[in-house]
């Protein structure tokens, strides 16, 4: 990483590139434009543009070699052809002949899609490699004496107080784990539009909210379509353990699938372990390609194409397979049939003292802005204590940026905290080379809660890594903070239980308002909370203040762009961490991404 003053790219002038006829060879004799044969009418103008299209793709017709006699006249008569032609087409007259048949009238058909569900894969307890014999698949063996990972989970109703069907079900089928509401036939689902009132006139909203759900393998969170839109829903994983090689805190929202999406943060030097677990809960097979990019550039190697996940199927590929000694890991998960879902389990371990877990989650997809919001930095006397210590230097912060194609970045690099922008070295200006994944020191910042701005000439994708210590010669945790979608309409985020939670919200630019409504743990929503934020600032929202029996909470945004983030810690004096963005609303825009290829 280069820091710097950002330079304009060079221009890109466009030429015009006039064609003209093929001229006479040096000695014969001009050809008669009056003997050149006319067009009959605008349809034969099109035809012999097409003749001499293609009489030039062959080299036969203009711009193939100087011709003599016939030949020349010839090609001077086809040029005249094709500039009538050209003043036919400019005329307008021959769009019809062009386009078709005027009588064939082309009719694209339409078809209604039914709302879906809501579905989403809580991961499951991160597990230890175990030692296998040499060609054999690894094992995994369970973290520690007290691990434990649990499932929290929201869903809202209807106006009318209606809940739909929704539960925590095993991938691949089985006894539900949880159910909030019963499931009803598919066939009871149909709905001209969502209730708008209940039965008398009135107006009222609830939620079905499930806690402490105990998950031993990875689950989905199932939420049926209501009044034919899909449901407001959300649910959280968190992980804990106090002793053993995966002590700390791991905690990350239930993911959507997806075709496509990409996962920074990943290191495999050693005593740094990268586990990529894909999961596909659809009933179709997954064809999976990876695409891994590391600090020196695109990495290549054997079995990245071609991973086949059945229907229901977990597949955990440990990188270091694929990409080992590396110090900053990238990966595409590309996925065609089925869509599936994945999350690397980060864990490092320094000699016998463990040095975090973390599952992370997916950033938001590559663009030309990414925000990364909940970048949490601890005082900088203690991280400075667990910085000096031998085989320490990594347990610091800092940003990560992937510039995925070919032509190299320059960076803006924007840190907000409760008091505005924080300045940055140069600037916050940087360049980043194509291909690779770049990492920005953040351990000068003071402590606080951060949101962290990036803004490109091209494409890139963003996240952070914070640490979390407590006195040399102790445990240190680890989180991963990925870039984050634009906060809109009706998102949903379940609290992580039993930690210390908040929300950071953070508006780069301009003034925007943030409205949160608390969710109880018996599913009355609480007082709406009105927060504003100014531009270039970020706001933290301690849980505490949502209310005590806070379970979830609704986010509606309103006014310039913001971004949110739950961060979490273990209560007390544990060195426990994690960070979970928050997901897009259900009502905002689904799209997958199209690529045309052979």
């Amino acid at each position: 990483m280069t820091w710097g003053r950002k330079n304009n790219r060079r221009d890109r002038k466009e030429q015009d590139v006039a064609v003209a006829p093929d001229a006479p060879a040096p000695g014969a004799p001009a050809p008669d434009v009056r003997d050149a044969p006319a067009p009959d009418s605008p349809a034969d103008a099109a035809i012999a543009a097409r003749a001499v299209a293609r009489d030039k793709a062959a080299g036969t017709g203009a711009g193939a070699r100087p011709r003599t006699g016939l030949g020349a006249a010839a090609g001077a008569a086809t040029g005249i052809v094709l500039l009538a032609a050209t003043a036919a087409i400019a005329s307008g007259a021959v769009t019809d002949a062009l386009a078709g048949p005027p009588a064939a009238a082309l009719t694209v058909p339409a078809a209604a899609v039914p709302a879906g569900d809501y579905s989403a894969v809580c991961p499951s307890t991160p597990r230890l490699i175990e030692a296998a014999v040499e060609g054999a698949d690894p094992q995994f063996s369970p973290a520690s004496s007290t691990a434990r990972t649990t499932v929290s989970s929201v869903v809202l109703s209807d106006l009318s107080a209606t809940l739909t069907g929704s539960g925590l079900l095993p991938v691949g089928g089985g006894e539900p784990l949880s159910v909030t509401q019963p499931f009803v036939p598919e066939s009871s689902l149909a709905a001209d539009a969502p209730a708008s009132s209940g039965e008398d006139g009135l107006t009222n909203r609830i939620a079905g909210v499930s806690r402490g759900v105990r998950l031993d393998a990875p689950s989905m969170f199932r939420a049926q379509p209501q009044g034919g839109v899909t449901p407001v829903a959300a649910a959280m994983t968190t992980y804990t353990a106090t002793d053993g090689d995966l002590r700390g805190l791991a905690a990350t929202g239930c993911q959507v699938p997806s075709n496509d999406f990409w996962l920074l943060g990943a290191s495999t030097t050693v005593g740094q372990s990268s586990i990529l677990i894909l999961t596909n809960p659809t009933g179709t097979p997954a064809t999976v390609t990876l695409e891994l990019q590391g600090q020196d550039g695109p990495i290549e190697a054997a079995g990245l194409r071609g991973q086949l996940v059945a229907p229901g199927e977990t597949r955990r590929i440990v990188l270091a397979g694929l990409a080992g000694n590396q110090d900053h890991v990238a990966v595409r998960v590309r996925s065609d049939g089925g869509r599936i879902t994945g999350v690397v389990q980060q864990s490092v371990l320094r000699g016998l003292t463990p040095g975090g877990v973390e599952l992370l989650s997916p950033s938001a997809p590559a663009g030309v802005t990414q925000v990364v919001p909940g970048v949490v930095i601890q005082d900088p006397a203690t991280a400075r204590r667990v910085r000096e210590q031998e085989g320490y230097g990594t347990a610091a912060p800092e940003l990560q940026v992937l510039v995925p194609g070919s032509s190299d970045a320059v960076l803006d690099i924007k840190v907000y905290g409760p008091d505005g922008e924080v300045d940055l070295p140069d600037g916050g200006v940087a360049t980043a080379p194509a291909g690779s994944v770049t990492a920005v020191p953040l351990a000068f910042l003071p402590e606080g809660n951060y949101t962290v701005a990036v803004t490109s000439d091209v494409s890139v994708v963003a996240a952070a890594r914070v640490t979390r210590g407590i006195d040399d010669g102790e445990p240190v945790d680890l989180a991963g903070a990925p870039s984050a979608v634009r906060l809109g309409s009706d998102h949903a985020m379940a609290l992580a239980e039993g930690v210390d939670s908040a929300l950071v919200l953070g508006a780069p630019t301009g003034r925007g308002e943030v409205t949160l409504t608390p969710v109880a743990a018996d599913g009355v929503l609480g007082e709406p909370v009105v927060i504003g934020i100014a531009g270039g600032t970020s706001v933290t929202v301690p849980s505490t203040s949502l209310g005590r029996s806070a379970a979830a909470v609704v986010i509606n945004a309103t006014g310039d762009p913001v971004y949110g983030a739950q961060t979490m810690t273990l209560p007390g004096a544990g060195a426990g961490i994690s960070v979970a963005s928050v997901a897009a609303g259900a009502t905002g825009p689904q799209s997958i991404p199209v690529e045309l290829g052979y």
